[in-house]
């Protein structure tokens, strides 16, 4: 889904990119990820977080986002190279192939995707086996998702307990839960890790 131009000040923003990077830096001290090298992420923005991944952590990234602009301005943002790539891809549907990374990053993106299910299944399809799932983003209420769900056709509207069980059913099991952060709408950060087939 296309952002309006608010939320786009909003995650385009320096903050938001810090932030996000903090967050990363601490989820990464919750598992092993010695070993990782090919990484993709989802909703890539800017380009802050694969930049960061890039050349702080030496991983190959495929930073991925379903919007041109963003796509755009996170090449404008950051030079590609070998370690680094940008490209638009609609994240239900992505143009990789089975098993292809070693993680998935999605960083407070879900929100934005009505059809995050089908995200799931992909993640699971395009991780290896025992790769590492970086999740990070809102999760409302089940009250909420029931308040919510008629004006709110194309955004993603789910409990947190809705994104568990699905990526269960997608092969995917939690290494990390950190503590959510609000209440109605809160933020929460899981690494999930794919199963051995």
């Amino acid at each position: 889904m296309k952002m309006t131009k608010l939320e786009k000040k909003f995650v385009n923003g320096r903050k938001h990119a810090e932030r996000n990077l903090e967050v990363v830096e601490q989820l990464f001290t919750q598992f092993d990820g010695t070993g990782i090298t090919n990484v993709l992420e989802i909703g890539c923005g800017v380009g802050t977080v694969a930049q960061h991944l890039s050349d702080k952590h030496g991983m190959h990234v495929t930073a991925t986002d379903a919007d041109p602009e963003q796509v755009k301005l996170a090449k404008s943002h950051y030079r590609e190279h070998e370690k680094l790539q940008f490209s638009q891809a609609d994240a239900a549907n992505l143009p990789f192939k089975d098993g292809e990374f070693e993680m998935v990053l999605s960083l407070n993106v879900f929100h934005h995707i009505s059809n995050w299910g089908c995200v799931l299944s992909e993640v699971n399809r395009v991780l290896k086996s025992r790769g590492y799932f970086v999740f990070h983003d809102l999760a409302y209420s089940k009250a909420a998702t029931i308040l919510f769900r008629p004006v709110a056709k194309h955004y993603g509207l789910y409990t947190i307990g809705d994104i568990i069980e699905v990526s269960k059913t997608h092969g995917l099991s939690i290494v990390h839960r950190g503590e959510p952060s609000g209440i109605i709408l809160a933020n929460h950060s899981i690494v999930f890790q794919k199963n051995e087939h």
